[in-house]
């Protein structure tokens, strides 16, 4: 009786290993032909025609108008906003005003239109504030870590000239302990 109640016990093929090529001689990346031309942006540039220079030139001068004809409707998906790093911390600030300012607005008129507009100019007010104070957070945990990888650097340079100093002492000692002996 088996695993799965067959009473035939499974039979375990042999898999070799296919070696048509053993005697083939190994291909490295130094040895294959590049996928693409090497060519510097000026000289590339040097290339073109007049024609193509000065297309170039235009889309460089792209105007506001270039750029809204350009948005489209796939550019305002959901799954594109939730990908920006701080549109979330954003919206939760922006609905947590919206609510307070509403309600107690509310609580304090007893006007529905008048705590919708608190609340409407809190939800912005919210998202706002939410967005540059999640903005600064990151900025200063980039700056810390330039600064952890900057001072890590520094750590390893000094090493680095210790362990030499020691090795070139250690050199200096080997030397005259050969030379001594002639």
């Amino acid at each position: 009786m088996g695993w799965f109640g067959g009473s035939v016990p499974a039979k375990v093929s042999g898999v070799s290993e296919l070696h048509e090529n053993a005697n083939a001689t190994p291909q490295f990346l130094e040895d294959l032909p590049p996928k693409f031309e090497d060519m510097d942006p000026s000289s590339a540039l040097a290339n073109k025609s007049r024609r193509q220079q000065q297309q170039y030139e235009q889309e460089r001068q792209a105007t506001l108008m270039d750029a809204a004809s350009k948005l489209s409707l796939s550019d305002f998906t959901v799954e594109r906003f939730l990908g920006m790093p701080c549109f979330r911390e954003a919206m939760i600030t922006g609905f947590q005003s919206m609510g307070v300012l509403g309600a107690v607005t509310f609580l304090i008129h007893k006007n529905f239109s008048r705590s919708f507009n608190w609340s409407m100019c809190g939800f912005f007010l919210g998202n706002i504030v939410g967005w540059e104070q999640c903005r600064s957070l990151r900025r200063r945990s980039f700056q810390m870590m330039e600064e952890a990888r900057r001072k890590k650097e520094e750590k390893n340079k000094k090493k680095f000239e210790q362990h030499q100093q020691e090795a070139d002492d250690q050199y200096e000692k080997f030397k005259e302990f050969n030379d001594r002996g002639n």
